[in-house]
């Protein structure tokens, strides 16, 4: 059977997360590796710019690898739902919490007066957000769902 355009974008957007994803967890470890280094070392954790220090910087490397597991998890979902259509709904259902996140990040940065320049990241994840929702939508009404 043919790929429609929108599983192929899914699917392209599915091998992308996952070369998000383990750049991401790599980038978690060698955060996690300077923790615990700056942990054995007490002269590093001095310089840093908070009072936890070197917890913090630890504590900082596992939050992105832990998402960068959840990134992993969602391109599989994405890649699953490509080749079969009626996978789409565990895509659908996080493409709508992640537009909906977007746009829940994008009001507060309005109600904090952030100026509009440092709205550049929320407004593009907004964007990436509904493009999804638009695609797991088309994949989903051919599956028939």
């Amino acid at each position: 059977m043919e790929m429609t355009l929108s599983r192929k974008v899914l699917n392209v957007a599915g091998i992308l997360d996952y070369i998000a994803g383990g750049l991401s967890l790599l980038l978690g470890f060698v955060i996690i590796g300077a923790g615990a280094f700056a942990m054995k070392d007490p002269e590093l954790a001095q310089d840093l710019p908070t009072e936890l220090g070197a917890q913090a910087v630890l504590i900082v490397g596992i939050a992105i690898a832990v998402g960068a597991i959840f990134t992993m998890i969602y391109a599989h979902l994405e890649r699953a739902a490509a080749k079969n259509p009626a996978k789409i709904m565990p895509v659908w259902v996080l493409s709508i919490l992640s537009a909906a996140l977007s746009v829940g990040s994008l009001i507060s940065s309005l109600v904090q007066h952030v100026a509009f320049a440092d709205m550049r990241a929320s407004l593009v994840s907004l964007a990436f957000s509904i493009l999804m929702l638009i695609i797991a939508n088309n994949i989903k009404k051919e599956a028939g769902k």
